[in-house]
């Protein structure tokens, strides 16, 4: 449930982000050309991903302290989103705003993947692939080999 109310925020809010720059760079006055900054529709994208991906980290994490009643977990929570929404003022200075926002996604997907049980050995693990084949599976098969003559 936390991932996929957290990703259909992260959905939403990508939407309406990506309808209010599609919505700017219809008519006249296009941002970017005559004296706006060359990289707005390219920080917008990047802003809309990194909020996709923050609201699905949120959602991980506030689900859980909200059923542990972690209400430190839930205050770090809100006040991360609030720092977000306010590093938008930012963004005439991209650097300044994008960087910190990729930081904090960072650090939320990390506290949400150690919040969902994940750990520094199953990454290991994913990456490395020690599979072995187990010598007690067995096969079967209804197939049959055609009768020699």
């Amino acid at each position: 449930m936390a991932y996929v109310s957290g990703l259909a925020f992260g959905v939403i809010s990508g939407a309406f982000s990506v309808i209010n720059v599609l919505s700017d760079s219809l008519g006249p006055g296009v941002v970017g050309v005559h004296g706006g900054s060359p990289y707005f529709f390219l920080t917008s994208a990047f802003f809309t991903m990194a909020l996709v991906l923050l609201h699905t980290f949120w959602g991980v994490v506030f689900f859980d302290a909200c059923e542990k009643r972690n209400w430190l977990v839930l205050a770090v929570v809100v006040s991360s989103h609030v720092l977000t929404s306010g590093l938008t003022f930012l963004n005439p200075w991209y650097v300044g705003s994008l960087v910190p926002i990729y930081g904090l996604v960072v650090a939320m997907g990390t506290w949400a993947y150690c919040t969902a049980g994940g750990s520094a050995h199953n990454i290991w693990r994913c990456f490395t692939c020690p599979k072995k084949p187990d010598p007690h599976v067995l096969i079967y098969s209804t197939l049959r080999n055609p009768a020699e003559d």
